[in-house]
């Protein structure tokens, strides 16, 4: 039979041996092939594809240049071109002795030796395709083929074809039972039945991609992307059948327990319509005897990977029927036959995992559920007549249509709308007694769609945006159970209830037509009681009915439609009225949802606004006597008031002021600003007043109702109700009239209102008739940089009537006022204005060439003075709100006041930098706080400014005059200011002179940017107190940042990287001014992130893009702890919601991590969207990690509840050891008070000695100041403190912060709380036997002891763990912590109890052991601890990682094994079953072993025992105290490796040694990985020096140009001299000195040397 691979239709040609040799491969192919892995054997396929590799044939074998060694390799690698721009690799290899002899020679490698090397140069295959990798783009290539012959087939599926596919077709013929919470996932999943061997499953489930689309992905077996992981070297073929519809495919899996499985099926397809396709699973144990199925039997026995693997069958069919042209429902039927025993609830278990295949589909395309709700819309078909339906659907429509007739005679009660464009009202009558709840709601609105798009919509109830807003709403369940027909078909839904009513379940039938008129019409019917839904559990709910009609009528040419909506419910059981009244809204929310999703607001208000300007700008119309004589009464109303006080506004755009006219006692206010646009815009924009924004901020306000009666063009009827908000006092209705007419020049557009009395709109009881007088002057100004200006003065007095009082009336002047400051920035282009004049700025700087004079020349000299202050002077570094500021303060000899010193780097050129800094009248320039700024001299490099500033009570008011100069020098710009006088401004007693004279320094980097460093000396004049002094010093220089920050404002989404992401993240958790004007409802972190989203360029583009973006990051800044939600949605469903619940988990992830990055990315790890951002914005990571960290230092919660936590119990089991050392003292037992006053004394000599290795490079104060923090016993506390503000590892450190923090721990936990425990006990014990009473307070200590530890041993392992580099670096080793932050919770307290509960087993069977004799437990100890050091030198792994040389290398490496061996055995650290540390299969054997110990200690000391009498307590409590502590170890273990990730419990086995490991980490690609074996002992890489050597000569001048960032001092100290090429190490020794002296002499090496086929050797070899 003719079998070959699916996906490429012909295998691919055998290349002739006998050919020519092909052309040598590349030289980076070269170089990178003898780069091959090291260590362990490893199962590779025999074949890979890679890419851009031309056919050839490569041989290799070792390098003549090699250091001379036993054995030699050589061998032959074959490439061959497959499709798709793909080569075959295989590759064929020896060993062989290296020099001359017979086989016997012994040189020849040991079959074990031989395997080793063989298995390594192997690795060149994976180290290939990894290299040219291009998988995706292959399966890409290879699915659209198939997507192609699916549509393109003509042949007809054989007899024998077809009979398969009718026999699959009658797989779905069974009652179906739904899985348990299934019905609340988008695949759903049903089961007919579970035997002991075999399962029928079922799952329905829309996949976002064309019907032939999926049939490729399903029928491309071999694709890289389906391959898994954990199968990865079991056999998956596919194997197509030429001329046919069918293939084979071929799969071997691990189903668990050490079991596999080989399934082989016949795969056979068919078309069921245009686009709908069928797919039939047989098992090719069902297929007809014959050829055909022999052959597959045959290539099924001879892949299998072993015997014992069992063939199972696999049964089943796919049905992929379209939807729309990129959608299609795909059902899946499948029977899952394991064969052998398997547990019932493994068989359960399988059905699910065959079922998830469609789930696995539909990730894999899953789109954006708006866009896909909107595909299908369109392709929905259109709805039959009223006259076409059937009997029983004209009876349901009927019933239905006369419900909505009936209720057009009730009377009907306003409901309040959340919309102004959605009108909702009620009937609703009191159940009576045990009467359901029954009401009847109606709604109407406006649709900005044709009728036929809305009323698809509305019928789509099952779509993805109903489904994802239900299931955020809380509903259980929302699925169609039966489906008639494509118009009439069966819903469930079970929607919850407030606590603590039940869940309220809804089974209707929906059904839609056509009537006569055009109209289209959705009816809705509730269902009997009798019928029964299966959920897949029982659900405890009250059944509801609902019954309905929907009408949609189109008007306006069918571009918009009228949808009304009236719902007959019945609740079901007893629903109180206030649930039920509130419930209608809801129940009706349908159609204000309808109303948003297809609303146009912008586009027709826009239209609207153009036309209204239109008739504004063009009209000439008559006015009548009453309209001029209004203009004139309400403009002379207002016309001779002048004493205006001045109002503090909020918008320093925006003038404010009030005044009291004589006689009345209601406020005057008057708002002027300048408005970016011309008049007739923005008069068009206030007199729209019906605008769908207009309305829409009318309800936001507090308004209730809003109409407009027009007129005329000119003149209309304004009617408005609004909530005044306070309790018991009625809304306020006004009526007034509006009339605008232009100046003769139409220079000036006069609008006035003033109040009226109008028969459309009369006085109402419900409502109290206030009365308001407005006039509004806009004048033209002078255009800005060609964008029309306009002036806007705005007076306006308002009297609200009633009895309230008058001083709160005139209290709300300023917000009423803010309307003049929406209406600003509603047409604000102040971005344009600033850049426009920005760049006219930049081209005249870097253009002038101007003269100065002596006395400009002598101010510039006297800044540059001010910079030797801080030369000359100490200096004090100062906290700065950022970051990436630097700043300090210093005092001159004989000045009483400061001088300032600040830096930043500004992502602009310094041009750009003196151009924001010069233009004074910049808009972005403008502050709150800015009473008066005018120019008194304006020239190019010289002004004199002034400023006059608003200071808080209790202090005056300042002003400034200064003269500012600027010049260019060789790196940049210079800018000097210093205070002068003029008759312009002249000192003043109503403020007081503050004198700043300053330089700002602006220096050009090599990369760009641009250098900022600013100096003053501020005198703010006056009496000003110490404390205000320093805190404004901190605020003026934060001015450099604020330069920085405008910057970085205006870059785009598409140019930001890591430092706009640092930058951004600093800003989100920095205090802004827009916090103090929050808006209604608004809170002030929400505040500062919206105005944030409007200013910052980047971040409005982000907005834009994705809406929920704002509210993450608001939720994310709000920090509050609370229980962290679940989301698995994608980022292309994302939603407020889904960002509320998102945004908020950040707070718990900080809470239960010691750094911020790794509290980062357990949220990331969770939350599959946050993932979706990080790898899409190179950016949101160092985002997210900056705010992180700034929230990680402002709480008292989470991590330093848990730092404390530590202290604390680091701190009291030194306390209480002290004190039971008095009292040992007191008591006595003098050797047990010097045992541990010993023990204390040497934990912290140990601590000495570790600081010494730490800070020994540095400053001797340093190290002093470090040893200090040991003695006073706070070194872990402070240690902890340094990790978690991620403090930087100094140049001169030995260690990173957490590996220091982590042998503190260590010294403690071996030389104080373990040994300390067992001497505590051993005390107690001794106590005992000798007549006295069991010490309450000793055992008090030691429980201290065994928590600290526990502790202590825990917080190494997790923090080690869930560090982000550590996963990043070493994901084999790290990252086995869940991501979950409830998982992480638990196995932090697993982890906490197995130390303690291990420390008090050790302590007990120690001092049981202790008590027969000392020289028992020194026997233990010496012959455990010899047994682990035997181990480590036999695997010649005695030397510890850390990089010390001599003398101090042997005594840390001997006291490192020491205390991990120590440790292991008495706390059980996760974190040491490291290879650099004790090693997997050595930390399971050595717990194995002192669980053991712990039970041959009681059975020793029982038997050394005369008397039982003289016993510390009876054996069977001895044995049930070890037994329990041992049993509750073991529990908690294991619970410990069942929340673990699975895949890291090999780690618990591994043979790896740490040279292995250390010399590992130099095999890998990339510089940042290689240089990594600096850091370790040289002793672990010795074997591969030359490797290390030969790479650091090759790259050390390319690194010496490049710079990166790890090429530090300390780097390139750490290499020897023969390391670093004779040019680059003179210049390190400085001409001829001595660097240092390599402590390492030469060392040995082998290579490899790959040449072509054919090619010479001798030089000519090496040459090639």
């Amino acid at each position: 039979m003719n079998l070959s691979r699916a996906y490429q239709g012909q295998p691919p040609p055998a290349r002739d041996p006998d050919s020519p040799a092909l052309p040598p491969p590349t030289r980076e192919l070269v170089s990178r092939s003898v780069k091959l892995g090291m260590g362990g054997k490893k199962k590779f396929p025999h074949d890979f594809e890679v890419t851009a590799v031309s056919p050839l044939s490569v041989r290799f074998y070792r390098h003549p240049d090699a250091a001379p060694a036993p054995h030699d390799a050589s061998g032959t690698l074959n490439m061959v071109g497959a499709e798709h721009s793909t080569t075959r690799l295989s590759m064929a290899a020896q060993m062989a002795a290296a020099g001359e002899g017979s086989p016997s020679s012994t040189n020849v490698p040991t079959s074990k030796e031989a395997h080793v090397l063989l298995d390594d140069l192997l690795l060149l295959l994976p180290a290939l395709f990894a290299m040219f990798d291009r998988s995706g783009e292959v399966d890409e290539a290879v699915r659209e083929q198939l997507t192609e012959r699916f549509l393109t087939a003509s042949t007809e599926p054989s007899a024998d074809e077809v009979a398969l596919l009718d026999k699959a077709r009658t797989y779905d013929d069974k009652a179906w039972r739904r899985l348990g919470g299934s019905v609340r996932e988008p695949v759903e999943k049903w089961r007919a039945s579970v035997g002991e061997t075999s399962a029928w499953g079922k799952a329905v489930g829309s996949v976002d991609a064309a019907a032939a689309r999926v049939l490729a992905y399903l029928w491309y077996y071999e694709s890289y992307e389906r391959k898994n992981n954990k199968n990865a070297n079991l056999i998956r073929l596919g194997l197509d059948i030429p001329n046919s519809h069918s293939m084979f495919q071929l799969v071997e899996m691990n189903i668990g327990a050490g079991q596999k499985r080989f399934y082989a099926a016949k795969w056979t397809w068919c078309r069921e319509s245009s686009a709908d396709f069928f797919v039939a699973v047989t098992s090719v144990q069902d297929l007809p005897e014959g050829e055909e199925k022999a052959a597959i039997l045959d290539t099924v026995e001879k892949s299998k990977s072993s015997d014992a693997v069992i063939v199972s069958q696999s049964r089943g069919l796919y049905r992929i029927s379209s939807l729309a042209e990129n959608v299609c429902r795909v059902t899946l039927v499948a029977q899952g036959v394991i064969g052998g025993w398997v547990p019932d609830q493994a068989m359960k278990y399988l059905i699910r995992v065959v079922l998830s295949i469609v789930d696995g589909i539909r990730d894999k395309y899953e789109r954006n559920g708006e866009a896909v709700d909107a595909e299908l819309r369109g392709a929905f078909p259109p709805p039959p007549l009223l006259d076409e339906l059937n009997g029983d659907q004209t009876r349901v429509a009927q019933k239905c249509l006369a419900m909505a007739t009936d209720s057009e005679g009730v009377e009907w009660t306003p409901l309040k709308s959340t919309s102004p464009f959605v009108s909702l009202s009620m009937k609703y009558t009191k159940p009576g007694r045990n009467q359901p709840s029954v009401a009847l709601g109606k709604a109407s609105a406006t649709l900005d769609c044709s009728a036929a798009k809305a009323f698809a919509y509305q019928f789509a109830t099952c779509g993805r945006e109903k489904t994802r807003r239900g299931s955020e709403s809380g509903d259980h369940a929302r699925f169609i159970f039966k489906e008639h027909t494509t118009h009439d078909f069966e819903l469930a839904y079970v929607t919850k209830m407030p606590f603590p009513l039940t869940n309220r379940e809804f089974l209707g039938r929906n059904l839609c037509f056509k009537e006569p008129t055009g109209d289209l019409v959705v009816v809705f019917e509730a269902l009997s009681d009798s019928t029964k839904v299966d959920y897949g559990a029982n659900l405890k709910v009250v059944r509801g009915k609902s019954t309905g009609v929907v009408r949609f009528k189109s008007i306006n040419d069918d571009t918009q439609c009228e949808v009304t909506l009236v719902q007959h419910g019945d609740a079901g059981g007893f629903v109180p009225e206030r649930v039920m009244v509130a419930k209608i809204p809801l129940a009706l929310s349908g159609v204000g949802f309808m109303r948003e999703r297809f609303q146009r607001d912008d586009a027709i208000d826009g239209t609207k606004r153009r036309e209204l300007a239109a008739i504004i700008n063009t009209s000439e119309q008559p006015f009548l006597a009453d309209e001029d004589s209004l203009i004139d009464k309400v403009s002379t109303k207002f016309v001779s008031l002048s004493a205006f006080e001045k109002l503090e506004s909020p918008d320093p755009f925006v003038d404010m002021s009030s005044v009291f006219k004589e006689g009345s006692s209601n406020i005057i206010l008057r708002a002027s600003t300048t408005v970016d646009a011309p008049i007739s815009e923005v008069a068009a924009w206030e007199l729209a007043k019906m605008s769908r924004e207009n309305q829409k901020a009318h309800v936001a306000f507090g308004g209730l109702d809003r109409k407009l009666k027009k007129i005329n063009d000119h003149q209309d009827i304004f009617h408005a109700v609004f909530d005044i908000s306070i309790p018991g006092f009625l809304p306020r209705q006004f009526v007034s009239r509006i009339v605008w007419k232009w100046d003769t020049g139409k220079k000036e557009l006069t609008v006035v209102a003033d109040s009226v009395e109008h028969t459309d709109f009369p006085e109402r009881k419900e409502y109290l008739r206030a009365s308001s007088t407005v006039v509004v002057k806009y004048k033209q100004e002078v255009d800005v940089g060609g964008i029309p200006q306009t002036k806007v003065t705005w007076t306006q007095q308002v009297d609200l009537g009633g009895v309230i009082p008058k001083w709160y009336v005139n209290s709300q002047g300023v917000g009423t006022l803010m309307y003049l400051s929406t209406m600003r920035k509603r047409f604000d282009k102040s971005p344009t204005i600033d850049a426009a004049s920005s760049l006219r700025l930049v081209t005249m700087i870097e253009g002038h060439d101007g003269d100065y004079s002596a006395r400009e020349v002598e101010i510039l000299e006297d800044g540059r003075k001010m910079f030797e202050v801080f030369e000359q002077q100490k200096s004090k570094e100062l906290k700065m709100a950022s970051l990436s500021t630097q700043a300090k303060m210093a005092f001159k000899d004989g000045q009483s006041h400061a001088y300032g010193w600040s830096s930043a780097v500004v992502r602009a050129s310094p041009a750009q930098v003196l151009a924001y800094v010069w233009n004074i009248k910049k808009r972005v320039g403008v502050y709150e706080d800015d009473l008066e700024k005018t120019i008194d001299e304006d020239g190019e490099h010289n002004k004199l400014v002034y400023i006059k500033k608003k200071v808080s009570n209790p202090f005056e008011d300042r002003d400034f005059l200064s003269r500012g100069i600027w010049r260019k020098r060789a790196t940049g710009y210079i800018w000097v200011t210093v205070p002068e006088l003029s008759d312009a401004h002249p000192l003043s007693s109503d403020v007081v002179r503050a004198r700043y004279p300053s330089m700002l320094k602006m220096t050009s980097t090599d990369d760009g940017l641009t250098l900022l460093e600013y100096v003053m000396q501020p005198d703010m004049g006056g009496s000003v107190p110490l404390w205000l002094a320093r805190s404004l010093m901190s605020r003026n220089l934060a001015w450099v940042t604020e330069i920085q920050r405008s910057f970085e404002g205006l870059r785009g989404l598409e140019e930001w990287d890591e430092k706009d992401g640092e930058a951004t993240g600093e800003v989100l958790v920095t205090m802004t001014d827009a916090e103090k004007h929050h808006g209604k409802g608004e809170t002030k972190v929400e505040a500062r992130v919206r105005e944030l989203m409007e200013k910052q360029k980047g971040l409005k583009e982000l907005g834009e893009k994705h809406e929920w973006f704002e509210v993450l990051l608001a939720k994310v800044v709000v920090n509050k702890l609370r229980p962290a939600g679940d989301s698995r949605t994608k980022l292309c469903n994302m939603s407020v919601k889904q960002a509320n619940i998102i945004g908020g988990a950040l707070a718990s992830c900080i809470a239960a991590n010691l750094t911020a990055p790794a509290a980062v990315d357990e949220w990331i790890l969770r939350y599959p969207a946050m993932g979706e951002l990080e790898r899409e914005y190179v950016w949101f990571r160092p985002m997210m990690d900056t705010i992180a960290q700034r929230l990680l230092e402002s709480v008292s919660w989470g991590l330093k509840m848990r730092l404390y936590t530590g202290a604390g119990l680091s701190t009291m089991d030194l306390l209480s050891d002290v004190y039971m050392i008095y009292t040992y003292a007191t008591t006595g037992q003098q050797g047990a008070a010097l045992s541990l006053a010993i023990m204390v004394g040497l934990c912290l000599a140990l601590q000495l000695f570790v600081t010494w290795v730490q800070a020994h490079k540095g400053p001797k104060l340093v190290m002093l100041k470090e040893m200090l923090i040991v003695l006073t016993g706070l070194a872990p506390g402070i240690h902890a403190m340094r990790v978690a503000d991620g403090a930087d590892k100094n140049e001169h450190d030995s260690m990173d912060a957490d590996i220091l923090l982590t042998s503190i721990r260590c010294v403690e936990m071996c030389f104080e709380s373990c040994p300390g425990s067992v001497l505590q006990t051993y005390a107690v014990f001794k106590v005992v036997v000798d007549g006295g009473d069991w010490s309450k307070l000793a055992i008090a200590s030691i429980a201290v002891s065994a928590l600290t530890t526990g502790f202590s041993a825990a917080t190494i392992s997790f923090d080690f763990d869930v560090s982000p580099q550590r996963r990043h670096d070493e994901p084999g080793f790290y990252g086995y912590i869940p991501d979950a932050a409830s998982s992480r919770t638990l196995i932090f307290g697993c982890m906490i109890f197995n130390g303690a509960l291990l420390l008090l087993l050790r302590s007990v069977s120690m001092a049981l052991l202790a008590m027969v004799g000392g020289q028992w437990v020194l026997v233990y100890l010496v012959s455990d601890m010899g047994l682990y050091f035997v181990y480590k030198l036999l695997r010649r792994d005695l030397w510890h990682w850390v990089a010390l040389e001599g003398a101090a290398s042997v005594v840390e490496s001997v006291l490192e094994r020491l205390i991990v061996k120590f440790l292991v055995d008495f706390t059980g650290v996760i974190q040491f079953r490291g290879a650099a540390e004790m090693g997997g299969i050595f930390f399971t054997f050595n717990m194995i072993m002192a669980l053991a110990a712990s039970f041959v200690a009681i059975r020793v000391y029982y038997a050394s025992l005369e008397e039982p009498e003289d016993a510390v307590m009876d054996e069977s409590v001895a044995w049930t105290i070890v037994g329990g502590l041992s049993g509750l170890w073991a529990s908690f273990f294991a619970c410990f490796l069942l929340l673990m990730k699975p895949a890291y419990r090999s780690t618990f086995f591994s043979t790896q040694t740490g040279f292995q490991y250390v010399q590992g980490k130099f095999l890998r690609e990339g510089d940042e990985n290689k240089k990594a074996v600096f850091k370790y002992n040289k002793k672990q890489w010795l074997s591969i020096r030359p490797d290390v050597k030969a790479w650091t000569l090759e790259n050390w001048e390319r690194w010496e140009e490049e710079r990166p960032e790890w090429f530090s001092d300390n780097f390139r100290t750490s290499v020897d001299d023969d390391m670093i090429p004779a040019a680059s190490l003179g210049a390190l020794k400085g001409g001829g000195g001595v660097r240092r002296r390599s402590s390492l002499g030469d060392v040995l090496g082998v290579g490899a040397k790959v040449t072509p086929v054919g090619g010479g050797g001798g030089e000519e070899g090496n040459a090639r």
